[in-house]
C-alpha cells in the first residue's frame, strides 16, 4: 500500500485554557488521522480530500497541511464558504466536551464542488462524520464515487465515528452507516459508537452485525477493555496498556486509526498493527488538543 486518500473536514480547533484564554489549532476526525498517518508512515503518499474557503484561516490550514506532508492535489475551494470551527472543554480526567459551528462550513460542500472521478488509490478512508456533514444529493455522489473507486481496485476504510447532532434521526444514520459497511473492506468500530446508534452494548453483537458485510479485517476499539480483531485468518483479542498520563483523549481514535493503517501499509499483521495503534493513541492522548507539537516523537513500530 502506496497510496492513501482521506476524505473529511479539517476545522479550526479552539481549546479552552482558561475563562479569558483559548488556543487556535487546526483538527478534525479524518483530518487527525491524515497528520498521524504521514508522521508514522513518512513515504506513504497521504492524500486529504475537503473543501476549504479563501478567508485567511482556509490559507493557514492550507499552508499547514504542505507543512505536514499531505498531498493537496483534492483540496477544493468554495468561493462562498468559509472552515467551521469547534470549541474544546476538557475535564480534570481528560475527558473533553464539544461545541461546534460548521453548518455552513466548506466543506459540506466537498461533493459538489468535486465533479471529477477520485484519483486512483490503493485505500480510500473516510469516517461516519465524512458522510454526515453533507447533503443527500452528494452522500448519493460520493457512493458513485466508490464504486467506482472500487471497480479500479481501491479498498475501502471506514470508522463509523457517530455524532447524533449530525443526522436528523438514528434511523437515517444507520442506513448510510450500514450501506458504507457494505462498501469496506476495513471497519474501524467502536463500541461506544455502536451503542449509541445500533444499542450493541456487547463486542459479540458488534461482530454480528458486521459479519453480515463482506468486510475483510473488522477491528472493534473497546477503550481500556482491549479491541477485538477479526480477518479471513481468524479472531482475536488484543489488550491495551493504560496510558501513563490522560491529557486529552480528543483524538484517541483518529490516532488509533492512523496507527493501524500506518503499520497494515507496512505490511504487519493485523494484531500488530492493532497493537501499535494502541500505543500511538496512548501517546496521543498525553498532549492538549487532537494533534500533539510536530517536534515530539511518535513511538516507533
Amino acid at each position: 500500500m502506496n497510496h492513501i486518500v482521506i476524505f473529511g473536514e479539517c476545522m479550526i480547533e479552539l481549546v479552552t485554557q482558561s475563562a479569558r484564554h483559548l488556543v487556535k489549532n487546526f483538527a478534525g476526525d479524518t483530518f487527525n488521522t491524515a497528520i498521524y498517518l504521514k508522521r508514522c508512515a513518512p513515504d506513504l503518499q497521504v492524500d486529504y480530500l475537503t473543501a476549504i474557503g479563501n478567508d485567511a484561516q482556509s490559507i493557514e490550514l492550507y499552508d499547514f497541511m504542505q507543512q505536514e506532508n499531505l498531498g493537496i492535489d483534492w483540496v477544493k475551494r468554495s468561493e462562498s464558504r468559509h472552515l467551521g470551527l469547534y470549541m474544546v472543554h476538557t475535564d480534570e480526567t481528560g475527558e473533553r466536551t464539544f461545541t461546534y459551528w460548521r453548518s455552513e462550513s466548506a466543506a459540506t460542500q466537498t461533493m459538489n464542488l468535486c465533479t471529477s472521478p477520485l484519483p486512483d488509490t490503493d485505500l480510500f478512508y473516510l469516517s461516519g462524520i465524512s458522510v454526515a456533514i453533507l447533503g443527500d444529493s452528494q452522500r448519493h455522489a460520493l457512493i458513485g464515487k466508490l464504486d467506482d473507486l472500487r471497480r479500479r481496485g481501491s479498498k475501502i476504510a471506514f470508522d463509523l465515528n457517530y455524532r447524533p447532532a449530525l443526522w436528523k434521526n438514528s434511523t437515517e444514520a444507520r442506513e448510510w452507516a450500514d450501506r458504507l459497511y457494505g462498501m469496506a473492506d476495513i471497519a474501524l468500530s467502536g463500541v461506544d459508537d455502536h451503542a449509541q446508534l445500533y444499542a450493541h452494548h456487547a463486542v459479540s453483537d458488534i461482530v454480528a452485525h458486521l459479519s453480515q458485510f463482506s468486510i475483510d479485517e473488522k477491528i472493534i476499539k473497546n477503550g481500556a477493555s482491549g479491541l477485538v480483531v477479526s480477518t479471513p485468518d481468524g479472531n482475536w483479542s488484543v489488550p491495551v496498556k493504560p496510558a501513563r498520563t490522560v491529557v486529552d483523549t480528543t483524538a484517541a481514535g483518529d490516532a488509533f486509526n492512523a496507527g493501524y493503517l500506518a503499520a497494515r501499509a507496512k505490511k504487519m499483521s493485523a494484531v500488530e498493527a492493532a497493537k501499535y495503534g494502541a500505543k500511538l493513541a496512548a501517546f496521543v492522548i498525553g498532549y492538549p488538543g487532537a494533534i500533539t507539537p510536530p517536534e515530539e516523537t511518535l513511538p516507533a513500530m
